[in-house]
């Protein structure tokens, strides 16, 4: 992907062709750009929800708020953090802003986190070293075709837990091939991420969020950019009691 001067890649996004949103006209859309409320747009488009990732109990603030940026750029919706010992604060200069458009779901511990996925019908496959590991990443990709698919990251010491790795329907590795043998987590759910979802982000394609996720998101997202001003407005508009109910004369 071309480099400007200072290093970032090109914006994807920009590049790509401007979709037909299912978000209707927002009351807070005339308090933002016409940039703002395009990109929004555009990019809960572009969002699945068939992929969640879970970081067990991570112990550096900096990479568990470079795994939330990288679930943004490559389109992820959501995530699990397991807190365990380890409170889960963002580092804002990490972050970049990522932590407000990504769905962040805290959890005491990872037999909450891996109830809730079963729930929602998630297959879970954890990333470790056992002899069973599928080696590399892509070999998950079959999985997506016909159901959603949770990563399982553990912390930067011990790995991911026995229960994580027991109750998980499999397991995968990034292969390596020198000195070291392993990475930090933010850099594993990158390379992983990136190898499940390469195709749908260098093309076209339309994410998989309902119609209604979309625009409950849009909703969330623009009242939190907004603030307390954006509030007041719709007050005054007479709109501003519950979420999506401004969607509504």
């Amino acid at each position: 992907m071309p480099k400007a001067a200072n290093g970032r890649t090109r914006d994807a996004v920009r590049d790509l062709p401007i979709l037909a949103s299912p978000v209707p006209e927002h009351p807070l859309d005339a308090q933002m750009t016409a940039e703002r409320v395009a990109r929004y747009r555009q990019v809960l488009l572009r969002r699945t929800g068939r992929i969640a990732v879970v970081v067990e109990d991570c112990h550096d603030p900096h990479n568990a708020t470079a795994v939330t940026r990288t679930c943004d750029a490559f389109g992820i919706n959501r995530l699990h953090v397991i807190v365990g010992e380890t409170p889960y604060r963002v580092n804002r200069r990490v972050s970049g802003g990522s932590h407000h458009h990504v769905d962040i779901r805290t959890h005491v511990n990872i037999e909450e986190a891996y109830a809730e996925l079963r729930r929602d019908e998630f297959k879970i496959a954890v990333s470790g070293l056992s002899d069973d590991a599928l080696p590399g990443p892509q070999h998950l990709l079959p999985v997506l075709e016909s159901q959603p698919l949770a990563l399982v990251f553990g912390n930067e010491h011990t790995g991911a837990s026995e229960f994580a790795d027991s109750q998980a329907d499999m397991r995968f590795l990034i292969p390596m091939v020198g000195f070291a043998q392993s990475l930090n987590v933010s850099v594993s759910a990158a390379i992983t991420l990136y190898t499940l979802r390469q195709e749908a982000l260098t093309s076209a394609a339309k994410g998989d969020l309902s119609d209604e996720e979309q625009r409950q998101l849009y909703d969330e997202w623009v009242r939190r950019y907004r603030g307390e001003a954006g509030e007041k407005y719709l007050r005054r508009l007479g709109r501003g009691n519950e979420p999506l109910d401004v969607y509504h004369p």
